[in-house]
């Protein structure tokens, strides 16, 4: 299955070829868990949208699925 992935602020550097928008294909099945091991950003604090909606690491992933990764946002 094909996903696009947009990588935003300090999330940038896990991005391959220094593109933060790119498309990467999973086997059918796969978890957001298992795209963490793919990009190496498990540990690194984050926000991710499946589809628009904040999701989990158990969450499944589908063929077409665009997924955005941000810094968590906080301010006064």
């Amino acid at each position: 299955m094909q996903i696009f992935i947009k990588l935003y602020g300090n999330l940038k550097d896990y991005a391959p070829g220094d593109r933060p928008h790119f498309t990467l294909r999973l086997d059918p099945g796969a978890t957001l868990a298992d795209l963490y091991r793919v990009l190496a950003i498990a540990d690194v604090p984050h926000v991710v949208l499946i589809n628009g909606r904040r999701s989990s690491k158990a969450e499944s992933l589908s063929d077409g699925d665009t997924l955005v990764f941000m810094p968590p946002i906080s301010g006064g």
